[in-house]
């Protein structure tokens, strides 16, 4: 008997050995209360056993899911049924994860709800993996079509430059305020929608690079005399030289993207500093701006493809300035307050 008793009790223990290990545990009252976690739970969620047994789960609420998904899943398990989807939750440290759920409820004797099993999968890598081949997939289809539209826009987006030019040429001095006015937002809007053609054009763009030895001030200077530059904004260029390993006309869009970038956000009045420091085997250029802090919701997603706040913006430009730095063998990284783009390149790519 003492041996028929012992061996079910082993194995639940070992059972549950195993879970521990391998999953995210958690049990919970009928009311939905956090009676117990395992160190998996506390591990992920940045929470101590303490501070998660007697809360509610949605201590963990990420604010990605709806009130419709949390009551579908409370009516689901309540009724006695198991429940099972993703979640993704919010750990102590502001993070995010998803996990594989499963909530199995327990009954008395008397068939009564009395708690709740979670277990859960930590499949925050897989999801980012997914996430990363969607991502790629629409990239390569919109980066197809937009290159062919883009394509097609450029001709008769200088006969349209051309003809106000050529216009302005023979009838400027004839302009009233409101002539000039119409014709400066002409010049404005076509400087916009070159500015949208050349980032989808550059971010499409698979030429391998071209390699010279360059004095990379130059390249900023000529980025800058490129532009309209406003008159309420003050450009001050870097007075010492350092020669790298580049190549200069796939450089001077990323000069000219941050420089854009930072007239935008000072709405046209401000002080622009571009700083060179000369390394050891790197050039690290900074891009300082007098202009707002960029929000925590933007800046941690401002290099990813797509994503933009304007409303004239491809969400194209930061990325494509990543991609052409990393090229390079180099890095783009930013900072706030003030707002500092840094890029850090070698002199000679190995």
């Amino acid at each position: 008997m003492i041996q028929t008793a012992t061996e079910p009790t082993k194995d639940l223990e070992n059972f549950k050995e195993a879970l521990d290990l391998t999953s995210i545990v958690a049990i919970t009252n009928k009311n939905g209360n956090i009676t117990y976690v395992n160190d998996k739970f506390c591990e992920i969620s940045k929470y101590s056993r303490e501070e998660l047994v007697g809360m509610n789960h949605r201590i963990l609420k990420s604010g990605y899911h709806d009130d419709r998904f949390f009551e579908d899943m409370w009516k689901t398990i309540s009724s006695g049924k198991v429940w099972d989807g993703e979640i993704k939750n919010k750990a102590k440290d502001g993070t995010f994860y998803w996990v594989k759920t499963t909530i199995v409820p327990f009954f008395d004797t008397s068939g009564n709800i009395i708690k709740y099993l979670a277990i859960r999968t930590d499949i925050t890598k897989q999801k980012k993996i997914h996430e990363k081949i969607v991502k790629m997939e629409k990239l390569t289809a919109i980066g197809e079509l937009a290159s062919r539209i883009s394509h097609d826009l450029k001709n008769p987006l200088s006969v349209m430059k051309i003809s106000i030019e050529n216009y302005k040429y023979r009838h400027e001095k004839n302009f009233d305020d409101m002539d000039k006015k119409t014709f400066q937002r002409l010049d404005n809007a076509i400087l916009r929608i070159s500015h949208q053609i050349n980032d989808i054009l550059s971010f499409v763009k698979s030429n391998p690079l071209q390699f010279k030895v360059v004095e990379i001030s130059s390249i900023i200077k000529n980025a800058v005399n490129s532009m309209e530059i406003p008159d309420g904004i003050i450009v001050n260029l870097p007075s010492n030289q350092c020669t790298i390993s580049c190549d200069a006309s796939r450089l001077e869009p990323v000069f000219n993207n941050l420089i854009i970038n930072s007239i935008q956000s000072m709405d046209n009045k401000g002080e622009i500093n571009i700083r060179l420091f000369d390394e050891d085997k790197n050039v690290i250029l900074e891009f300082e701006d007098s202009g707002a802090r960029i929000p925590d919701n933007v800046f941690s997603k401002m290099f990813e493809p797509l994503y933009t706040t304007k409303q004239t913006g491809t969400g194209l430009g930061l990325v494509t300035c990543k991609k052409i730095i990393e090229a390079h063998g180099g890095t783009i990284s930013a900072k706030n307050i003030p707002t500092i783009f840094t890029i850090t390149l070698p002199k000679i790519l190995d």
